[in-house]
């Protein structure tokens, strides 16, 4: 079913966990509302969409956070552009329950370099977070950066971290999350990013 573009970028689209009309889906598309309406008849058949009515409108999401795990594995195969309606998502989001985009796949980086300190200075147990029943660590592919970035039990503790630090603020009935200007400054000390990495927000 994301092997067409069309689909592939309307899906791509409702990737920010927002509803989006098929009107509004047609035009991140590129195509027709006619054409589109016919893609996402398709899209709700497959259960990767759903769609309630408001008003004389449809509006159309994704049918789950299992859909959204699928669009974020598959997307090494064949997005070559990040839709419009995408791109607001790009510098940082919500990939479940840990943080991908661009400042995803950067802290991923820094983590992985030899002699890093940064779990420790944030108080990360990884003796507890081996206990537990998910996987320990675990390289999530990122749709919009083409690099991978941490995801398992520690991609879970580190954005939990993030957050009760306010270093992340989420954006309501969004997977966008927001740097504050502290998190700005903390990122750039411990994961050492240069002066110039949130000039890209």
């Amino acid at each position: 079913m994301l092997a067409d573009p069309s689909r592939a970028a309307m899906v791509l689209a409702l990737m920010d966990g927002r509803s989006r009309s098929a009107k509004k889906l047609a035009l991140d598309a590129g195509i027709t509302a006619q054409t589109a309406s016919a893609h996402l008849r398709k899209l709700v058949n497959a259960n990767l969409l759903v769609w309630q009515g408001r008003g004389r409108c449809k509006y159309f999401s994704l049918a789950g956070s299992e859909v959204a795990q699928a669009v974020e594995a598959l997307s090494e195969l064949g997005v070559k552009q990040i839709p419009a309606a995408a791109r607001d998502l790009r510098f940082a989001r919500c990939c479940y329950d840990h943080l991908a985009g661009r400042l995803g796949v950067a802290l991923t980086e820094r983590l992985l370099q030899p002699r890093n300190t940064v779990l420790r200075e944030l108080g990360i147990d990884l003796t507890a977070l081996e206990s537990s029943r998910r996987p320990l660590f675990r390289c999530c592919t990122d749709w919009t950066e083409r690099r991978p970035h941490v995801a398992g039990a520690l991609g879970a503790a580190l954005l939990r971290r993030y957050k009760d630090e306010r270093w992340l603020v989420a954006v309501e009935d969004s997977r966008k999350l927001v740097v504050t200007p502290a998190g700005k400054s903390a990122f750039a000390h411990r994961f050492a990013l240069g002066p110039g990495f949130f000039t890209q927000e």
